[in-house]
C-alpha cells in the first residue's frame, strides 16, 4: 500500500518527529513524555493555523505508525546486538507515542473547528 505524499509542512513535522525518536533511542536517561509533549504542542500550534490541520496530523500519525511497523519488522529480521535492539525498541516506542498523540490532537482540533462553525 502506498501512503499519500506528505505536504511540505507535514514533511517538516515528520522530520521533527524522527529527530525526537532518534534522540530518544540513543539517550537512555531521556524521558519520552516531556519531549513528545513539547513537540506535539509546537506542531499543534502550526496545525491550528493550517486549513487541513486535523487531516495533516492524521497523515503524519499514519506515516509514523507505518515507520514504526517497518522498523519492528526489520528488527525481527536482523541479527543485532542487544544494545541495537534496545535503541530500535526505544525508537519504535517514540514513534508510536507520537503517532498516538497526533491522532488525539487531530481529534481535538477537529472538535474545536466544529464548535467554532456552530
Amino acid at each position: 500500500m502506498t501512503l499519500p505524499r506528505l505536504t511540505g509542512l507535514e514533511y517538516y513535522w515528520f522530520g521533527k518527529s524522527q529527530s525526537v525518536a532518534s534522540i530518544y533511542s540513543h539517550h537512555q536517561q531521556m524521558e519520552l513524555d516531556p519531549a513528545v509533549a513539547d513537540l506535539v504542542l509546537a506542531i499543534k500550534n502550526d496545525a491550528k493555523s493550517c486549513y487541513t490541520g486535523p487531516q495533516s496530523l492524521r497523515r503524519l500519525a499514519e506515516r509514523l505508525n507505518n515507520e514504526a511497523a517497518d522498523a519492528t519488522f526489520m528488527e525481527a529480521l536482523s541479527v543485532l546486538d542487544d544494545e541495537k535492539h534496545v535503541e530500535s525498541g526505544r525508537r519504535v516506542q517514540a514513534m508510536r507515542c507520537l503517532s498516538s498523540r497526533f491522532l488525539t490532537t487531530a481529534d481535538e482540533l477537529q472538535m474545536a473547528k466544529m464548535h467554532t462553525k456552530v
